[in-house]
């Protein structure tokens, strides 16, 4: 049966390589970024069942491990898709703030201000938060798919119904 540290080692594998998928288009400094964050949302998104349910034995599975919980997580990936978007969005407005026209483009302004910092830390956040949300969401159902292969399987609904 999977423990706690299976749970987040395969959240965690999970999380990244989804959110990895995810910003395939991305530039290569954005998609590891995602990535990364794909990976904490993982970890977490792996343990999540457990820490709603805590696991004080093998029937501890009720709602949160349940095939309905992982199917309403699936239906949301559309939702999921609007999030990531609307991340990526506010990090790019973030980085705009840092741009200057010069001839016909824009390039980066001189650094070394506090606001061109914390401008940048905000782009770095909410790009850490386009990969954690599909890493969640993807750390969650490999927790469930673990235990759907365990013995003990998991319920359709809760282990009341």
């Amino acid at each position: 049966m999977p423990n706690r540290k299976t749970h987040t080692a395969v959240g965690a594998a999970t999380g990244a390589a989804f959110a990895f998928y995810r910003a395939k288009d991305q530039t290569p400094n954005n998609l590891l970024t995602e990535a990364l964050g794909g990976l904490l949302g993982g970890c977490l998104g792996g343990r999540l069942p457990d820490i709603l349910e805590p696991a004080v034995s093998s029937w501890h599975r009720d709602t949160a491990h349940s095939l309905a919980v992982g199917g309403a997580i699936i239906s949301t990936r559309n939702r999921l898709s609007e999030l990531e978007t609307g991340c990526r969005e506010n990090a790019e407005r973030c980085r705009a703030i840092r741009m200057v026209r010069q001839g016909n483009g824009f390039v980066p302004a001189p650094r070394g201000s506090l606001s061109e910092f914390l401008s940048e830390m905000q782009e770095l956040l909410w790009r850490l938060l386009a990969g954690f949300l599909n890493g969640l969401a993807a750390g969650y159902l490999s927790h469930l798919a673990l235990d759907a292969a365990s013995p003990r399987s998991i319920p359709l609904l809760t282990s009341r119904s």
